[in-house]
């Protein structure tokens, strides 16, 4: 009998020991995760007002949510706070519910990544070559970017723009940018043809198939995919950008873009959601596994996208992340398999770096120290003396991209740096053809050929070509005035001369500048848009392409209009 009295004060004693350290975790942990909390609530603080648009943000560890909060108004004309519960646009990160969309219904054979995409869209033109659904999920199709193109066609890109819009743009387009497999270029339009596809597939439309597959299993209650632009989603965020010191404009939004966009999520769907490529609860973990596989180019190169999601590296940590901007949202998320761990932001202000925020909240939450960054001040390398009259040959304008061009310029005893849109900058020597621009924290080199003529510069990794600038003269400008028409996007683009250059006037009232960059060249300040014009056996301008990041020679044939 004393045996077992000892016995049980000796288990009770136990249980209260491991209660007592139980507690002591639970209050260690508890500790950990508010001081946490408050950080998070730091990176926030300059949203977090009454008068200011913000963001949601949710955090995910371990298979649970760690940490909730809103920040900011989702509406400034009522001062609507935002909360976990509303609900965001969140652009782009719309693609990897597409992906998963994609992956089941592979999964299920009715899909398969091989399939030409005529076998259900036979809409599409025949490019010669085929499409196949692996080519939409990668973006290596060469179909062109619907934003960029549709507002090459003058659009009011704040009107509305709707699935059917995008679908009709791609029958008329008649070549491709480049053969599929070939390389890599961002497309929305091709994650709108899956959506397409998707509805096809599955006899539903791509809503309610997500709805009934995706949304409802998760318990996901304030998610929809918006198809009609007029439509009102209760409480969601509003979309904003800044418009002076501490103020804001609304920026308006109607785009029902499925598959590519316009997904209304809020933080606390966001959650399950992100959970979800834990458990694989929906989809499965073979789809899941499936969206992660990046894919190989014709030529072997593996690319680093597939299904919706950007598989990258973070201080040594794999990543699976994806952005989303459009109007005045912006949004991220960002999962760490191995750490188990998961985060998002959802904001509606264009001011706000969801990826870098998105960064210091995973560095925080698994203990990573940020990576060191460059003090703002730091000095240049070892400088030279160098002879001001030797720099002749670098002056002249560079090429680092459509509409993007560098002038280096010689103002005393400096050498001058300016780009478009910015500031002149000095240029600091350290060698005979190499320099430091402070203002860029980056060095500049400039290339000579086997003569020693200056050919191009360096900068960041780009190899920008020295431009021949051709004289602008009236005369020269007067060829290339006159009325060109697009077969593709419809439309009628006059070349004018305005204020001695070369200019198209949009619809809005604004004037884009061309600025004449080689033969027949010519680059503008708008969206880095580069026009190339075309003679006929007669010398005569017969014809323009346009190209800009995600399109390339959209093709523009000089017409005669009656005179009115």
């Amino acid at each position: 009998m004393r045996r077992m009295m000892t016995f049980a004060r000796g288990n009770i004693a136990r249980r209260l020991a491991v209660g007592a350290l139980g507690i002591l975790l639970l209050s260690v942990v508890g500790g950990v995760r508010a001081e946490n909390a408050a950080k998070v609530d730091q990176f926030f603080a300059q949203w977090d007002r009454p008068d200011s648009p913000g963001a949601a943000v949710v955090v995910v560890k371990d298979g649970t949510v760690v940490y909730e909060h809103g920040y900011g108004c989702a509406d400034l004309e009522h001062h609507t706070l935002i909360t976990p519960q509303t609900p965001f646009d969140v652009a782009s990160v719309a693609k990897q519910f597409t992906g998963l969309s994609v992956a089941m219904l592979v999964q299920q054979g009715k899909l398969s990544l091989d399939d030409d995409i005529h076998k259900y869209l036979p809409d599409v033109p025949d490019f010669g070559k085929p499409i196949t659904i692996k080519n939409l999920i990668h973006h290596s199709s060469g179909l062109r970017d619907w934003p960029e193109t549709l507002a090459l066609s003058d659009m009011e890109m704040e009107g509305p723009i709707t699935l059917d819009t995008i679908l009709e743009m791609v029958r008329r387009q008649r070549e491709l940018d480049f053969a599929p497999g070939e390389e890599e270029q961002y497309s929305n339009t091709g994650y709108n043809l899956l959506a397409a596809m998707i509805a096809k597939v599955t006899g539903q439309s791509f809503r309610a198939w997500t709805d009934q597959n995706l949304f409802q299993p998760l318990g996901m209650k304030h998610t929809l995919v918006c198809d009609d632009p007029a439509e009102v989603i209760v409480n969601r965020a509003n979309s904003y950008a800044p418009d002076g010191i501490n103020r804001f404009h609304q920026v308006v939004s109607q785009l029902a873009a499925q598959g590519s966009s316009s997904l209304f999520i809020s933080a606390e769907d966001m959650d399950r959601w992100l959970l979800n490529f834990q458990t694989a609860r929906v989809g499965g973990k073979a789809a899941i596994e499936l969206m992660q596989q990046p894919e190989s180019l014709n030529n072997g190169e593996k690319r680093g996208y597939a299904f919706g999601l950007v598989l990258g590296k973070h201080q040594g940590l794999s990543t699976v992340s994806h952005g989303g901007s459009w109007a005045g949202y912006r949004s991220q998320t960002i999962w760490v398999p191995e750490k188990r761990f998961a985060a998002a932001i959802l904001a509606n202000t264009s001011n706000m770096d969801t990826w870098g925020l998105a960064l210091k909240i995973t560095d925080l939450y698994l203990g990573i120290a940020p990576e060191p960054s460059k003090p703002a001040s730091a000095s240049p390398p070892a400088t030279v003396k160098a002879d001001p009259g030797a720099w002749e040959p670098f002056l002249g304008t560079y090429r680092l991209g459509p509409g993007w061009l560098l002038t280096i310029t010689h103002e005393g005893d400096q050498l001058m740096t300016q780009a478009t849109h910015e500031d002149k900058f000095r240029m600091t020597p350290v060698s005979d053809t190499n320099f430091f621009v402070e203002a860029y924290q980056s060095p500049v080199a400039f290339v000579r050929n086997s003569s020693g003529a200056v050919t191009n510069l360096l900068y960041h990794g780009i190899k920008a070509p020295k431009l021949t600038m051709p004289e602008s003269t009236p005369a020269r400008l007067a060829a290339y005035v006159g009325d060109y028409w697009s077969e593709e996007l419809r439309v009628i683009t006059r070349l004018e001369i305005h204020n001695g250059s070369l200019a198209v006037c949009l619809r809005s009232g604004r004037w884009i500048h061309l600025l004449p960059t080689g033969a027949d060249r010519f680059d503008t300040d708008y969206g880095g848009i580069a026009l190339q014009f075309t003679r006929n056996a007669a010398d005569e301008v017969s014809e323009v392409t346009l190209s800009g990041s995600r399109v390339r020679n959209l093709r523009h044939t000089r017409v005669v209009l009656p005179k009115s």
